[in-house]
């Protein structure tokens, strides 16, 4: 079985989430979004949320898989909430083609970046108050217990 991790990682949240993944599996290929990604049989995509979504560049990507085992994976910054991540999962599963099977799915909360905090703060005052709290929050996260959830999602898989 052939395993690739291919991720998109704007603070480092994700890219932790995708180096435990590689810990648990071992050598395959882990970055961003490659051709050579494509000939494994199992891959895992992770992303960090934008617009309720994974990140525009891993559409692209997630489109192009054909007959595939999918594991998708992702950090949302001021979501932190199963009912959240659900939807968010919902709106990535809906871009995943017909003639792939995904076999998991995990997200965790992550730190947003101070550059897109402050881009709320300016121009969404309304909504920066109403998440303060969470982005703060975000700031540890993902923590240990992000890591080992994760861990405990692929052991169901029994993958190795």
């Amino acid at each position: 079985m052939k395993y690739a991790i291919v991720y998109s990682s704007a603070t480092g949240n994700t890219k932790m989430l995708a180096e435990t993944i590689k810990d648990k599996i071992g050598d395959c290929y882990c970055g961003a979004p490659s051709e050579e990604a494509l000939d494994a049989d199992i891959i895992f995509v992770g992303f960090w949320t934008q617009k309720n979504s994974c990140v525009a560049n891993t559409q692209p990507f997630l489109q192009k898989l054909s007959g595939k085992k999918i594991f998708l994976f992702g950090t949302a910054g001021y979501h932190n909430t199963k009912e959240a991540f659900d939807e968010i999962l919902g709106n990535v599963k809906a871009l995943v083609p017909d003639s792939n099977t995904i076999i998991g799915t995990y997200m965790c909360q992550g730190k947003v970046a101070d550059v897109m905090k402050e881009r709320i703060k300016e121009n969404r005052p309304e909504m920066y108050e109403a998440i303060k709290e969470n982005l703060v929050e975000g700031e540890h996260h993902p923590d240990d217990a992000d890591l080992k959830a994760l861990v405990a999602e692929l052991d169901q898989l029994n993958l190795v």
